[in-house]
């Protein structure tokens, strides 16, 4: 075996470990980056979205100048020539994110509930599509199929180099890259994000529930069989990766009735194939660890965004491994000194017994999201400390 294989089973193991609530050798830090790379390395998303190795050099640096145990994307994580692709969508890049842009994703109107609840996937393709993109919009329709082709042809080459770049980062530098493939946002996600608007599903959650948790569950069954189709084979180096952001803006009541059932639903069935899941809980779920609590011990990673997490161990402790503590506002305005005394501390409190990680508690998406001299300081110190 070689030394980077060697390397590669080390740190799968040691991420396994703490996922499975088990101590590891050390306490695990997680890559939790994605643009960030592209400056750290001195060029941007418009130059790497048109040369891979650029990209793949640029996602090397910023995952190897920096001792993490595995990481989210080996490569801008969203398809975004794909969506050009497509005549456009509704991402603002003008900070070189790829954040979606408020404001412009109303495309169903609340009477249209029942279409989506009977066939999610016709109600997507025969209603949502041709409003949403400019290729169908325009043009006979051969030209219109001609450039769906094309534009799938461009999706199918990302997954495709996708993988392509895992495998580099698995042979060259002995780090796992947790995405499978499989990325999801909940339904309520999906329905906020590309169908409702943020105000299209906060007036729905109130006026219409039902039609709103059907919905979801409608959605649900597409996501499983689509994470099945592509996870035929279980993996200890491979997740399911899970954002979630419409929990933070709903009451508990209200999540219980819209959110609750599909998510829970979701993480049984991908859990009880023995699939892992990587979990981003945006902003504060302190509010829903009655709910979260009953997903299945020993299968979830939960990165933490804005949770005490000392509160959240002590709740959340016996079922998921709690990930998080590395603040993008101490990486990027605290001083080195700053960022090892907390890290200190959380090592101190969180690590004995296992089931702990380190991350930042944001995806590191713009220069201004770490200092490198921070996060290499912080970084190094953990695993110095942390040691057995």
């Amino acid at each position: 075996m070689s030394d980077k294989m060697k390397l590669y089973d080390e740190r799968v193991k040691r991420l396994k470990d703490a996922v499975e609530l088990r101590e590891p050798d050390r306490v695990p830090i997680y890559g939790l980056l994605d643009n960030w790379a592209l400056p750290y390395y001195g060029t941007t998303l418009e130059e790497a979205l048109k040369d891979v190795e650029l990209e793949y050099k640029a996602y090397s640096k910023a995952l190897t100048d920096f001792p993490f145990d595995a990481a989210l994307t080996s490569r801008i994580s969203f398809p975004l020539n794909f969506v050009y692709s497509l005549g456009g969508g509704i991402f603002n890049n003008a900070t070189e994110t790829i954040q979606i842009a408020t404001g412009h994703s109303e495309l169903m109107a609340v009477e249209e509930y029942d279409e989506l609840i009977a066939d999610p996937m016709k109600f997507f393709r025969d209603k949502i599509l041709p409003i949403k993109h400019k290729i169908f919009q325009e043009g006979t329709v051969e030209e219109k199929f001609a450039k769906y082709a094309n534009s799938l042809s461009i999706f199918f080459k990302f997954g495709q180099t996708t993988k392509m770049l895992a495998e580099r980062f698995k042979t060259e530098h002995g780090l796992p890259i947790t995405n499978a493939g499989v990325n999801h946002f909940m339904p309520g996600d999906v329905i906020m994000d590309y169908l409702r608007d943020f105000k299209g599903i906060m007036r729905d959650i109130k006026k219409c529930p039902d039609k709103v948790a059907e919905a979801c569950m409608a959605i649900c069954d597409l996501q499983i069989k689509d994470t099945f189709g592509k996870m035929r084979t279980v993996s200890d180096d491979k997740y399911v990766h899970l954002y979630l952001h419409l929990p933070q803006f709903i009451r508990a009541k209200e999540f219980e009735k819209v959110y609750w059932p599909c998510f829970k639903k979701y993480v049984d069935t991908v859990a009880a194939r023995g699939i892992k899941l990587l979990i981003l809980f945006e902003k504060n779920w302190e509010h829903l660890y009655e709910y979260i609590q009953e997903l299945p011990k020993g299968s979830v990673l939960g990165l933490f965004e804005e949770d005490d997490l000392r509160k959240a161990k002590k709740a959340l402790g016996k079922t998921m491994c709690i990930g998080g503590g590395l603040k993008t506002n101490d990486l990027y305005y605290g001083s080195k000194e700053k960022c090892i005394e907390v890290a200190k501390g959380l090592i101190d409190d969180l690590a004995p017994g296992g089931g702990f990680v380190f991350a930042p508690d944001k995806v590191l998406a713009t220069k201004n999201d770490a200092k490198a001299e921070n996060l290499k300081a912080v970084t190094e110190f953990i695993v110095e400390y942390s040691s057995k």
